[in-house]
């Protein structure tokens, strides 16, 4: 499929220009909207998990309700803080996120991390909703990630920040994480645990309202610990300017791979994506020919995500396509020079000499 056809059928065209998220991934202070002491609480383990993991910054919680939460004194709202925080993060019913978001931005912050569900993806009047957050992002020039996500995480030992009510501080290494599904991620996380693999960063980005998969590609490329862009999507905010900027990535000065698990392949599937983060799942004819121009690597599985990831994280690897194979076995052989084949290798051909 042409480029610009299979880019027009994904979403928007056009020129795209970069963000800077910087401060969403490393932030010198953190104001905890919705911070509680009730332990199982999305509330209470973003908290922990800031207090716990280490976090370099300064750490707000921010409840009317509560004095202190771990032995640091609450402010009822954002405003009793003496100063501007560099991320707000969001964990309040979404009939008030509006609200808060405007009274953070009132008192000068400019990045935000919504954890709170309820949005488009419940239709209704969470549609609508998320439509005002969207233009309120517009209007004062802010940058949000969500809503209805797991959070942010920054391995970084100048950073160490945990922003997510998952489990604990995933042990650092060179992989970078972009996925539009909470769960999904917190699994993946824990895959890696005890393996020889990390990751440097990580951020589920939800129902996308803001900042998307293309300006979280962007930001994480830029990343010196990051060789390795792993993806989970369900759809994708715009055709040309995706395949825009990933091929940049991949091709670049600097290359660096991407590998993306894309979901809703069929209807059913389609359908499931739309009530969990309302996506719009186009054809998946359509995403394949984007990935192939963009230079991404399209997986099956975690388990095949994984494999590459390790194999693109320790090089050298051989540019050529020409492949030996070492075998005690008829069988094996067989099959593995029909996989050699099928994707495009050639066997190289043994001389005398080679022992």
């Amino acid at each position: 499929m042409p480029l610009s056809t299979a880019a027009s059928q994904a979403g928007q065209t056009g020129e795209r220009q970069i963000r800077d998220l910087e401060p969403l991934f490393a932030p010198r202070s953190i104001a905890v909207i919705g911070a509680s002491r009730r332990v199982g609480t999305a509330g209470s383990d973003i908290f922990r998990n800031l207090i716990y993991g280490g976090y370099t910054g300064v750490v707000y919680p921010i409840n009317p309700k509560t004095k202190s939460i771990l032995g640091i004194r609450c402010a009822p709202n954002v405003s009793a803080i003496d100063e501007a925080v560099d991320l707000a993060v969001i964990i309040v019913p979404s009939p008030g996120v509006e609200a808060v978001v405007t009274e953070c931005a009132d008192k000068g912050t400019k990045h935000f991390l919504i954890i709170s569900a309820g949005f488009k993806e419940i239709g209704g009047d969470g549609v609508v909703r998320e439509q005002r957050l969207k233009a309120l992002a517009a209007e004062r020039g802010l940058s949000i990630v969500g809503p209805n996500c797991l959070g942010i995480v920054n391995t970084h030992p100048e950073v160490r920040m945990n922003a997510t009510f998952g489990g604990e501080m995933p042990q650092a290494g060179c992989l970078g994480l972009i996925s539009q599904s909470g769960a999904l991620a917190a699994a993946l996380l824990d895959y890696v645990q005890g393996q020889s693999i990390g990751f440097s960063r990580f951020v589920s980005f939800g129902n996308k309202c803001d900042v998307t998969e293309i300006d979280l590609l962007q930001t994480i490329a830029a990343d010196a610990s990051t060789k390795v862009i792993l993806m989970y999507i369900e759809d994708l905010s715009g055709g040309q300017a995706f395949i825009d900027a990933a091929h940049e990535i991949t091709h670049g000065p600097n290359p660096k791979p991407i590998l993306v698990i894309k979901t809703g392949r069929t209807q059913e599937g389609a359908a499931a994506a739309a009530s969990h983060t309302g996506s719009l799942a186009g054809s998946d004819e359509v995403y394949d020919a984007i990935f192939s121009q963009a230079g991404i690597i399209r997986v099956e599985s975690v388990g095949e995500l994984f494999d590459l990831a390790e194999m693109f994280a320790d090089p050298p690897m051989s540019r050529g396509r020409q492949t030996a194979i070492v075998t005690n076995a008829g069988g094996p052989g067989i099959m593995a020079t029909d996989a050699c084949i099928r994707y495009g290798l050639k066997l190289a051909k043994f001389q005398d000499y080679t022992t």
